[in-house]
């Protein structure tokens, strides 16, 4: 009996459940966009993703070489302009050859004035008076060997006396022939080749000392163009290892012009036309637009590589760039909006001719 009843209270139990589920009408609440939808301005038009971006594009200023950075001269948003100073690496070792580079080519240009300034004037009398010996001792010899030979005719003098009389006139001639040589050459100066020779090294250490001043000079990196600075990623104390790979030192844009970057999907390019209008829209809970002149259409379709991760988003596709130029406020007007390089944007671009 019990179990009857059990039994019993779990059907009317489950039929209870069924009725109020069967007549349940509760309604779920409906809530609203978390921002307003990106609707197209224009009756037929293009739908881009674009991308703000500074006039002359973003400049990423980096490294010449790893190194320790030693002064940042620029903070984020100072203007510069070509050949500012932006940052420089720790150069006190290229300092220390620069030095030893400059005392060889003093070195070397001492030895081309020596070269150049012989013969000295106090090399000449040592010299003339090595003639006037050389020429004494000729003298004296050949008068003795005169006399011997003499002697020798009348059998006072052996033959081997007068071979070793005659043998020393010709070492005292020889002697002279040396010594007037010798003055010759000092009075004649330095040999052309070797002031060739001289000159090519004093060039070579110049060029030693330009190479080190260069490698001095690159470690101080300037700005290639004017431009603003948009972000910075160093600071002094820091070793830069990332060279070729890695974020840059330093990001530079010129912000006196704006303009907008568009992906226009390649199944929409044949609706594509110079001087197309179009507008780009900001994101955001504001629905703030933008006019854009069109610059160019780049002719170039390349892959999709700028996404913003939305769900949607096809990114398994190839893209024509198209460049907008942000359509500057009347003059007096303030702006409706501020963009920001980088900021990504909705482009619509009107297909009607």
């Amino acid at each position: 009996m019990i179990r009857i009843i059990t039994i019993g209270v779990a059907v009317l139990g489950l039929l209870v459940a069924i009725a109020v589920v069967a007549t349940a009408t509760q309604e779920l609440p409906d809530p609203p966009p978390a921002q307003p939808p990106a609707v197209n301005p224009y009756p037929r038009g293009i739908a881009a993703l674009g991308f703000v971006e500074p006039a002359s594009r973003q400049v990423d200023v980096g490294a010449p070489e790893p190194g320790l950075v030693t002064r940042v001269f620029v903070r984020v948003g100072d203007a510069v302009h070509p050949g500012d100073s932006l940052f420089a690496l720790d150069d006190r070792a290229l300092r220390a050859d620069l030095l030893t580079a400059r005392a060889a080519r003093d070195r070397a240009a001492a030895d081309l004035a020596t070269l150049r300034a012989a013969p000295r004037p106090e090399d000449i009398p040592p010299l003339e008076a090595r003639v006037l010996q050389a020429r004494a001792d000729l003298e004296r010899a050949t008068s003795t060997y005169r006399r011997v030979a003499e002697a020798g005719e009348s059998s006072a003098a052996t033959a081997e006396e007068v071979t070793q009389r005659r043998l020393a006139m010709e070492w005292a001639r020889a002697g002279l022939a040396a010594a007037e040589a010798d003055l010759a050459r000092t009075k004649a100066g330095t040999w052309g080749p070797q002031v060739d020779a001289a000159r090519a090294e004093v060039a070579r250490q110049d060029a030693a000392v330009q190479a080190t001043q260069l490698r001095i000079d690159r470690l101080m990196v300037a700005a290639p163009s004017d431009g603003t600075v948009l972000k910075r990623y160093i600071e002094p104390g820091e070793y830069l290892s990332f060279v070729g790979s890695g974020p840059p030192a330093i990001v530079l844009g010129d912000l006196s012009t704006l303009h907008v970057r568009a992906q226009v999907d390649e199944e929409d390019t044949p609706m594509l036309h110079e001087g197309a209008e179009a507008v780009a829209r900001i994101r955001g809970p504001v629905d703030e637009r933008v006019a854009l002149r069109m610059l160019r259409i780049e002719p170039l379709a390349i892959p999709k590589s700028q996404i913003t991760g939305a769900a949607t988003e096809l990114v398994d596709t190839r893209v024509v760039e198209v460049v907008f130029e942000v359509v500057p406020p009347a003059p007096g007007a303030a702006p409706s909006v501020r963009l920001y390089p980088g900021e990504a944007v909705d482009v619509f671009i009107s297909v009607d001719r």
